[in-house]
């Protein structure tokens, strides 16, 4: 793409906002920062730096004249798609950030690319750490961690790319075409950005749209919106399965008495691995490796890397971490469960007796597919924030249940009602914008008040705690 001269508009000046802008100075633009906040809500020293670089800031909303004047458009993942379709309109080109990061990428050969609901950090990261263990000089971005255009605006040369992508993302692609594709579940979610769940699954399925022949897609066995969607793929496509399936290229081999826990790659030959040593909770967790080692097998991974990342890979905070026992209660820290399929692996992945913190700011989705886990695990449920009235009426009588207005209360209250034996669980189905800037923030304010609060009502040290 020749960009030297055009005119184009960067909506949103966020972290992926900055990274592009960095690009198309590179390549000659003429860059206007279109933005909802005001300027000054900006940091000036950020401001002052573009500005002289020849960037022009527009603040307090985007302005349709200029987004009509534009070339193109480069859109960051949360602008709302309303702000620029009459741009669609009219022919100007919009592209997301990582797209028009693609196009100038040195290397475009060895990319594998994650999607998915739920789990594609944790996936991204173990796919990374894989490559790293083989020795290959290795760029880990997108969605997760760095954008995209900061190492195609760099002169770094690296071996492979792992990137994380959202359907945000995949929205405004037309070449973008990593030589592995990951898509690992898909479940409601962003409804209040999308029309419908179908329309979601269908960005989802754009990470494989571009992809050539002899390219991967990988994908789950019996994934529903296969057959409505299979008509975008080209490349190879390769099934995994949770359960023991000759149609998969890699599942799940379950412990018996002659053999370990583990996982199968049928690849060039088939390869076991054992779970001995594995330090992360949950079925899903042992999938999103399984995937990961199929990914990072087909970019030259080594079996060593594989075997070694098992016993060495510890999650991220915030993901089914745990925090600590007080008077024999499990304290469990799940924040960024922010939809109700992320809560339901949480649920699947713990035992019974169970006080469940739900809710935030509501997205959309129905809480009825909890009710079943709901009925078999939790003790107490405690709802909280903006969506717990909603969540009173789908899930009233059910469990013991109790209304809180924040993250706050509804925690000492759990650690008032826990008995030995019990797990308080943070799981909340929701985001967290209705009190927190991020699933972090909220994640860190419940570890914060497990560590603080806990030993003292159960007058105990601060001892043996994991984070």
């Amino acid at each position: 793409m020749e960009l030297k001269n055009k005119k184009v508009v960067v909506l949103g000046f966020g972290k992926s906002g900055k990274a592009v802008t960095k690009l198309l100075l590179k390549q000659g633009a003429e860059v206007i920062v279109s933005e909802i906040r005001e300027l000054d809500e900006l940091p000036p020293d950020i401001l002052t730096s573009f500005k002289s670089q020849g960037v022009y800031f527009e603040g307090g909303g985007h302005k349709k004249e200029t987004l009509l004047s534009a070339d193109l458009i480069v859109t960051s993942p949360g602008v709302p798609r309303e702000v620029y379709k009459d741009c669609i309109k009219k022919g100007i080109p919009v592209l997301s950030e990582l797209e028009l990061a693609w196009q100038f990428l040195k290397n475009k050969k060895e990319i594998i690319a994650i999607t998915g609901t739920n789990g594609k950090t944790t996936t991204t990261a173990m796919v990374s750490e894989l490559l790293k263990l083989s020795e290959y000089k290795v760029f880990t971005g997108g969605n997760y961690g760095i954008p995209l255009s900061e190492l195609a605006v760099s002169n770094v040369l690296v071996d492979k790319i792992v990137l994380e992508v959202s359907s945000f993302q995949l929205e405004n692609i037309c070449t973008f075409s990593p030589k592995v594709g990951i898509l690992l579940n898909i479940s409601p979610d962003h409804l209040e950005r999308y029309s419908s769940y179908e329309e979601y699954a269908y960005y989802k399925y754009r990470l494989f749209e571009y992809q050539k022949e002899n390219h991967y897609a990988i994908l789950p066995f019996g994934e529903p919106w296969f057959e409505k969607f299979k008509k975008l793929i080209k490349s190879k496509v390769l099934f995994f399965d949770e359960k023991e399936n000759i149609d998969a290229v890699a599942y799940l081999k379950p412990s018996s008495i002659s053999s370990e826990d583990g996982f199968i790659l049928n690849l060039k030959e088939k390869e076991f691995y054992s779970f001995f040593g594995f330090k992360l909770l949950g079925i899903h967790n042992k999938v999103n490796f399984m995937v990961a080692s199929l990914g990072a097998r087909l970019l030259s991974a080594t079996k060593e890397s594989v075997k070694r990342l098992i016993k060495e890979f510890r999650g991220f905070p915030h993901r089914l971490e745990y925090i600590g026992e007080f008077g024999g209660v499990y304290f469990i820290n799940d924040s960024k469960a922010t939809n109700v399929s992320a809560t339901l692996q949480a649920l699947k992945s713990l035992p019974n007796s169970i006080i469940l913190i739900l809710g935030g700011k509501h997205k959309g989705a129905s809480y009825s597919p909890l009710i079943p886990y709901i009925k078999e695990k939790v003790k107490i449920l405690i709802l909280m924030g903006e969506s717990r009235f909603i969540m009173a009426e789908e899930l009233e009588g059910i469990t013991e249940t109790y209304m809180s207005e924040t993250l706050s209360s509804a925690t000492l209250l759990a650690i008032k009602l826990a008995k030995p034996g019990d797990i308080v669980l943070l799981s909340p189905a929701c985001s967290s914008f209705d009190q927190f800037a991020d699933y972090k923030e909220r994640g860190e304010v419940f570890r914060r008040l497990v560590i603080r609060e806990a030993p003292l009502h159960f007058k105990e040290k601060k001892e043996g705690i994991f984070h």
